[in-house]
């Protein structure tokens, strides 16, 4: 009897795996395979932040890292965002930036041209107004 529920337990998990997997595009699988890649800090990626009324650079986070949103933020109304950047081994970074309704973010995928897993910089494009 234990062995006739065993078998009928594990093929039972089976069939509920395959009835998961059966309603995913391959668009959607490899979109969920490569964001958990990216959690695990496997994807080298670049984000730039842009301002929508002067389209100025503001900053940008080239690296290893995962990236955290906060959708409902209270404070002021504006979005909140989290970088997660492993700096070594068991060690992390956490940098926020809050984005405003006149700055967007991109996101790229991009080849790794450092040999070190912890390489990271964030940039800044700071410009200073002109006085008229």
């Amino acid at each position: 009897m234990k062995k006739i529920n065993k078998i009928l337990s594990i093929t039972f998990t089976i069939l509920m795996g395959c009835l998961c997997f059966a309603g995913c595009t391959k668009a959607e699988t490899v979109t969920y395979n490569i964001q958990q890649e990216a959690d695990q800090f496997n994807v080298y990626r670049r984000m730039t932040f842009v301002n929508l009324y002067t389209n100025n650079l503001l900053y940008e986070v080239t690296g290893y890292f995962s990236l955290q949103t906060t959708y409902e933020n209270n404070y002021q109304g504006q979005q909140e965002i989290a970088i997660i950047i492993e700096t070594g081994k068991d060690t992390y970074q956490m940098h926020y930036f809050s984005i405003a309704e006149n700055v967007c973010y991109v996101i790229e995928q991009v080849e790794n041209t450092n040999t070190n897993p912890y390489h990271w910089e964030i940039v800044w494009y700071i410009t200073t107004p002109e006085i008229v």
